[in-house]
């Protein structure tokens, strides 16, 4: 039985250890798109009017579709140092539905994010030569731009930009050399949204949990 298990890990270890070498080059372009549910935890909402101060407990939000498409760039030319090639950068936009509170106030979402990118490919060949799986980790800051509708609330439109902090986990799964597709799960806290109508200020923190599955051409 130990011996089935090294030799397992032997077997998956071999294009790791081959692109090392700088046998095996799986740095590249690639492009993608995505779509998932995204869910956001209940969040106290702060207010501050001229009649007073408080906290409206446990704002809940609607469980959200979303969509984006990203870009990115795998460190790959030859005269990079091998170890350079478990690294990658990638550009990130995404919208999503939001939609919070028991009178319902609907808005929308947009975030442009930039991602560092550490990955582990397996399984490569002669054909797969970025490895057949390849599981990976991003993470970094981005801009969140919320839009809500207070009309149901006297209010009007209002959109708030704010910082947030992204992470995300996935596998990147090739059905062809150039194509792959595969889920992941990103995090995203959010430094908002704050709003003000009617004389009133409103503000919170949001923590946002997307599913996803995502298709992309490398090049």
């Amino acid at each position: 039985m130990v011996k089935r298990l090294v030799l397992l890990c032997c077997i998956l270890l071999v294009p790791t250890i081959a692109a090392a070498e700088g046998n095996t080059n799986y740095g590249e372009f690639w492009v993608g798109g995505q779509v998932g549910a995204l869910f956001t935890n209940e969040a106290d909402w702060n207010f501050d009017s001229p009649l007073g101060s408080g906290t409206l407990r446990n704002v809940g939000t609607q469980v959200a579709v979303t969509a984006g498409g990203i870009v990115g760039y795998n460190f790959c030319m030859s005269y990079r140092q091998p170890w350079e090639r478990y690294f990658g950068v990638a550009l990130d936009f995404s919208w999503n539905q939001y939609t919070q509170g028991r009178v319902p106030i609907d808005g929308n979402q947009f975030a442009l994010a930039l991602l560092a990118r550490g990955q582990y490919p397996l399984m490569g060949n002669e054909t797969f030569k970025y490895g057949r799986l390849v599981p990976f980790i991003m993470v970094g800051p981005a801009i969140v731009w919320s839009n809500s509708d207070f009309s149901n609330l006297g209010g009007g439109s209002k959109t708030s930009t704010d910082v947030a902090i992204v992470a995300e986990i996935g596998l990147d799964c090739y059905i062809i050399p150039h194509l792959s597709i595969g889920p992941s799960f990103r995090y995203r806290h959010v430094f908002g949204p704050g709003y003000e109508f009617q004389n009133v200020n409103v503000d919170t923190d949001l923590n946002q949990f997307t599913l996803m599955a995502r298709l992309a051409y490398h090049f």
